[in-house]
């Protein structure tokens, strides 16, 4: 089993003259659900310096958050006021913030690499955060905007039967530290646009005042005085298993040989075996017993290990050729001639299927299910499925009914051979 990673993102305001303050920020999630205090640094508040108005926009981008953020900072004080703005970043590898810049009244600030070593329940790890100086004017407004892109975790598993939710933590606590805690102006926005064209879902929102419906796009809202005593985490789940799976299939498809049984025959068309190769709904596989092909095996035929198998259930060239035709109901699952066990798929309704919902339409084989203790020889430990010395082999048990013909229908067949864990 892979473990996902362990990040902890917050932002600090340290000032020089012996006070200091929080400004909004940061992402945190966890790692064997313990989580990561931050680097140790002392902070104190500062009545001076208020949060006059903040402008959080959060855009979700596939896997990652791009975050955009202005603060708009007064100091009432006579004097200008030096300040150290450290965004904390506790992450063993150092490697899911993509990128990170801040501004002041819109010229880029330099910031300094530091980390440090320190131990937590797990084990020893760095901590790391960027140190950038500015200097806020005596009786004015001061702009500081920062912007980076994280990536977001996700629990998933090479085969498991379904790609878990990621999700997004913004700490909105540490602007408790700017006079009362109060955000005079708060405006926010959620942009889900790229989530919902790759057929993903926005599933809830925690924390904050924000609805929506699962047709929006973007969300925003803005708020009177904020009280930050109340609101001090915002959390946003959201999943996007249809470019998960997309996105290892471009890297580690597999391309067997399938083969079948037998296959139906009408004049001049031929509905091959090799119909479920070419990720075409257009083309289908159909048995050619007489009956609705109890006991055909669909054979993929490959050498080594795989992760995943998945099957697009049915004729999808229309919904009349869906629904006239059976479709599988159950199979029994093969590996090298061993029966490891069997499967029921769901009766869904017809849909064409394309990259963008092809894990919300598909049947994914969850071959760590099958495995018993008569066939852990065939399980890699380091996690990458099962090993296959010749071949795999599909058998239909059972089929879901079709309106008028007594004929077994697959569309297509993925195999994956993945070599790194889901993000």
């Amino acid at each position: 089993m892979w473990k996902s990673k362990k990040i902890t993102f917050a932002v600090f305001i340290a000032f020089t003259m012996a006070a200091s303050a929080f400004a909004n920020g940061g992402i945190r999630w966890y790692w064997n659900a313990t989580g990561t205090p931050p680097a140790e640094i002392t902070l104190k508040n500062d009545a001076d310096i208020s949060l006059k108005k903040e402008n959080l926009t959060l855009r979700f981008v596939d896997d990652s958050v791009i975050v955009d953020c202005d603060y708009i900072l007064f100091n009432k004080s006579g004097s200008d006021k030096q300040i150290e703005f450290a965004f904390n970043i506790t992450d063993a590898y150092n490697d899911s913030l993509i990128y990170y810049s801040i501004f002041l009244n819109g010229e880029k600030i330099p910031s300094d690499f530091h980390k440090e070593t320190s131990w937590d329940e797990i084990e020893s790890v760095y901590k790391f955060w960027e140190l950038s100086k500015l200097t806020l004017a005596s009786k004015k407004e001061s702009k500081v905007s920062v912007t980076y892109r994280v990536q977001t975790s996700n629990d998933g598993m090479h085969y498991a039967n379904k790609f878990n939710d990621n999700s997004f933590i913004y700490n909105l606590y540490p602007a408790l530290s700017f006079g009362n805690g109060i955000i005079e102006d708060f405006n926010i926005t959620v942009d889900i646009t790229d989530i919902l064209s790759w057929g993903g879902k926005l599933k809830k929102i925690e924390g904050i005042d924000l609805s929506f419906n699962n047709s929006d796009r973007i969300l925003s809202r803005h708020y009177s005085n904020f009280d930050l005593n109340k609101h001090r985490q915002l959390k946003i789940t959201y999943n996007i298993k249809n470019w998960y799976f997309r996105s290892l299939y471009e890297q580690y498809a597999k391309y067997p040989v399938i083969n079948a049984d037998s296959e139906l025959t009408e004049g001049k068309t031929i509905y091959a075996a090799a119909n479920m190769s070419d990720h075409n709904c257009d083309t289908a596989w159909v048995e050619g017993k007489s009956d609705f092909g109890k006991g055909q095996k669909i054979k993929i035929n490959i050498k080594g290990w795989i992760t995943q198998v998945l099957l697009v259930n049915g004729f999808r060239k229309t919904e009349k050729t869906f629904y006239e035709n059976n479709r599988i109901k159950r199979i029994a699952l093969y590996v090298d001639g061993v029966r490891l066990g069997e499967m029921e798929f769901p009766d869904r309704k017809y849909c064409r299927v394309d990259m963008t919902n092809i894990l919300d339409e598909g049947e994914l084989l969850n071959l760590g299910d099958f495995f018993g203790e008569n066939n852990l020889s065939k399980v890699l430990q380091s996690g990458r499925g099962f090993i296959s010395d010749s071949n795999i082999e599909i058998e239909i048990l059972d089929v879901y009914r079709g309106t008028k013909y007594n004929d077994t229908c697959v569309s297509d067949i993925y195999v994956i051979a993945a070599q790194i864990p889901i993000p």
